[in-house]
């Protein structure tokens, strides 16, 4: 899709501060019309028992590790919202390849939604020996987010200390994007529900790439 010249501004900024630092933070990636059709979305979702429990690892077992429910957003099945979704991530996956050669071939998400009390621990994106996963992004849905109802997104800057951090909030139109080997990150308890779209761009497995 062609972009407008904000959202050519925004991938641009994504991209420089991936170069500079290794994860990006920008607010409205999607205008607000958007945001509130794909928390509605995700919501009809959970009320007609689409979403599952999230496991963890490669061999998907059930961990008290998270809390969030979610649903795979299958590019060939995808509903109208999801097609919009997907379509907006597109330019932000050819940016990434243009500027790091990382050779991205497809982009993984689902819908997560964590009811209140519950988190994600600390955790890596890329697996043990399955580097696939290379840039990850993370959509926020949740409309007029307080401090105080926690929540936030802890990426630690330093995989090797427990210091320094930054918390993000979970706010409406706020989408982040890091390098999935790098940074160790966790979901932190929030008083209310929260809303999300995780992805994940990764390049060809090596079993498929002969």
């Amino acid at each position: 899709m062609a972009l407008s010249e904000s959202s050519e501004e925004i991938t641009s900024s994504i991209v420089r501060d991936v170069a500079a630092q290794g994860y990006a933070v920008v607010e409205h990636f999607l205008n607000p019309e958007i945001i509130l059709a794909l928390a509605s979305h995700a919501l009809h979702l959970k009320k007609h028992s689409v979403m599952h429990k999230a496991t963890t690892g490669l061999n998907s077992t059930a961990s008290s590790l998270r809390g969030d429910f979610i649903d795979w957003i299958e590019e060939d099945e995808a509903s109208d919202i999801e097609q919009i979704y997907l379509d907006h991530m597109t330019p932000l996956q050819t940016a990434l390849n243009q500027a790091f050669f990382l050779g991205l071939f497809e982009l993984e998400s689902h819908f997560a939604i964590y009811p209140p009390g519950t988190s994600y621990q600390k955790h890596l994106d890329q697996f043990i020996d399955k580097t696939e996963r290379k840039i990850s992004c993370i959509l926020y849905l949740n409309q007029d987010w307080l401090v105080e109802e926690g929540g936030a997104l802890r990426m630690y800057l330093d995989k090797s200390r427990d210091q320094p951090t930054i918390d993000i909030l979970p706010q409406a139109g706020t989408l982040v994007v890091f390098l999935s080997s790098d940074f160790l990150h966790e979901v932190l308890p929030a008083k209310r529900e929260r809303i999300s779209i995780t992805g994940w761009f990764k390049t060809r497995s090596i079993k498929n790439a002969s």
